[in-house]
């Protein structure tokens, strides 16, 4: 049997015939707590009901053919995928359906926006009228260039001066915002310098007059390229 001090807790396991009948006093060996131990009755143990057997069924079903069993019932098909989307489609709102179209049509004008230049390249000239592209202004894309048969660098007053001239060979106006200068000695580049030249909007097919005072330029510079920005 098993003995547990009141005290500390401690579990001990005990030869019945030691408490004797009667019951005597024992103490905890972990805590010397002292008490007065009986022996506890047995713990009745629970009936066992009684097993009704179960009537035999009055039907059995059994294998047609020795080693065979019942049928098992095949899963339920699913729908093909395009058939389930048709099928969800299908149960949209007129107010949905509409939502998508407004948004696809946004969508889309978004895209031809961001790419009206390249759109009215590819396109004839007759889709263009059509489509409207020259009627909002969409009519390709400015392409400024340097002239430099035009253009050259003099010494005035004690310092250089840029003078030149800049073409506009496309379709549409366009402006510069900068000037940037390439000092090379041979073909090696000592330097580069960006300035300030804001000139348009240019006309297609039109020219700019520049001229831009210069500071001294690299030592060893024996020729300046300069390109617009």
């Amino acid at each position: 049997m098993h003995v547990s001090c009141s005290n500390c807790g401690a579990r001990y396991a005990v030869d019945p015939t030691a408490i004797g009948p009667t019951g005597r006093t024992v103490q905890c060996a972990r805590c010397n707590h002292r008490w007065f131990q009986k022996i506890e009755p047995p713990i009745p143990r629970p009936e066992t009901p009684e097993v009704v057997p179960e009537p035999a069924p009055d039907v059995m079903i059994q294998p047609t053919t020795p080693g065979s069993g019942l049928p098992v019932p095949a899963p339920p098909r699913r729908k093909p995928l395009l058939g389930r989307l048709r099928e969800r489609l299908g149960n949209l709102s007129a107010g949905t359906w509409f939502g998508l179209a407004a948004s696809l049509i946004v969508l889309l004008g978004a895209v031809a926006f961001v790419y009206r230049g390249e759109l009215r390249d590819r396109l004839p000239p007759q889709w263009r009228t059509v489509l409207g592209f020259e009627g909002l202004g969409l009519n390709g894309r400015a392409k400024l260039a340097l002239d430099l048969a035009a253009s050259r660098i003099d010494f005035v007053d004690g310092r250089y001066v840029v003078t030149g001239q800049i073409v506009n060979n496309g379709t549409a106006a366009g402006s510069t915002r900068s000037l940037r200068l390439t000092f090379r000695a041979g073909e090696q580049v000592v330097g580069e310098r960006t300035v300030p030249l804001a000139e348009g909007p240019i006309a297609p097919g039109a020219r700019a007059r520049f001229s831009l005072p210069l500071d001294d330029p690299p030592a060893g510079t024996t020729n300046i390229v300069p390109t617009i920005d």
